[in-house]
């Protein structure tokens, strides 16, 4: 059987459809890979120049933060630990640092309940029961300030819930109660 190729316009339409299929298959099988290769190496080089930078930025001000360091080792050392000779003292400082807090931020404490003391290594463990009934954002100021408190104070087991009895609904209230804890240097007994 002698089979010879199509002519006319039937041979035409099959060159342009081999020629089509041609352009495709190396389009797929080299071009998009290469191009793709050559955008993740973009993507790459970018950010490695974005990492340079920052580390030129941060090898730049090496010496001021060496000054800085230097002036904060200098300087009297941040409070971290509550002052007083005995767990009531250490807890009466406590509460009355808590009161201030709470007065400032416009959350008045409702009642206060001091927690046993606890033994933590060579620390001793002094907690405070808040119970507050205040607005929503006086009651965030007084918890930021206690984290942000020195010495450093740790926030507990928080519960709020909204006050029963609502008198001014322009400033609704929420009944709140957590615990606050400190530490104070300790010999591991209870004084």
């Amino acid at each position: 059987m002698n089979a010879a190729l199509p002519t006319g316009t039937r041979g035409q339409v099959l060159a342009v459809a081999i020629t089509v299929v041609l352009l495709a298959a190396l389009w797929l099988g080299v071009a998009a890979p290469l191009l793709s290769w050559h955008g993740e190496r973009a993507d790459r080089l970018q950010q490695r120049q974005a990492l340079a930078e920052r580390m030129e930025m941060l090898a730049a001000r090496l010496p001021e933060l060496r000054r800085e360091a230097a002036n904060v080792a200098s300087g009297p050392p941040p409070q971290t630990l509550l002052e007083g000779a005995s767990d009531a003292v250490s807890g009466a400082q406590l509460q009355e640092r808590l009161q201030t807090m709470a007065a400032t931020a416009g959350a008045p404490i409702n009642s206060a309940e001091t927690l046993p003391a606890e033994n933590r290594g060579a620390y001793r463990r002094i907690g405070l029961r808040l119970a507050v009934n205040a607005p929503y954002a006086a009651l965030i100021r007084l918890l930021q300030s206690v984290e942000e408190a020195t010495p450093r104070m740790l926030i507990d087991d928080v519960q709020v819930q909204s006050a029963p009895i609502v008198l001014d609904r322009s400033a609704p209230t929420l009944d709140a109660s957590f615990s606050v804890y400190a530490f104070r240097a300790g010999t591991g007994a209870s004084k």
